[in-house]
């Protein structure tokens, strides 16, 4: 299950606009972002206003545009989605039925 802070992880979109866009000396901006992602800047704006996933697309387009790992874009969205149905599920948890226990190591095929 997801890990359960009291605060969500930081939105993709928000590290985009924080840590890219407004980096002191970006001359990135948003449009020139959509231009060079190909998208519309109605959808950039979304993505950096923390209003829009990051989907796999779209993280194999930021990662090619901005130097960086695919990766990078869909772990952060990962751990804001799994945050999120942690939070929308918990007064749910305790009515499901547990089919295996956790185990105390996890498996590793080839021994």
């Amino acid at each position: 299950m997801a890990d359960q802070r009291d605060f969500p992880p930081l939105k993709p979109g928000i590290f985009l606009r924080d840590r890219v866009l407004r980096r002191p000396g970006s001359r990135i901006t948003q449009e020139a972002l959509a231009d060079a992602l190909d998208v519309s800047r109605f959808t950039v704006n979304q993505i950096v206003n923390g209003h829009r996933a990051i989907t796999a697309d779209m993280a194999v387009r930021l990662a090619f545009v901005l130097g960086t790992s695919p990766d990078l874009w869909l772990d952060m969205q990962k751990r804001v989605d799994l945050f999120e149905a942690g939070r929308r599920l918990a007064h749910e948890m305790p009515k499901l039925v547990k089919l295996r226990r956790e185990e105390a190591q996890p498996f590793i095929s080839g021994d």
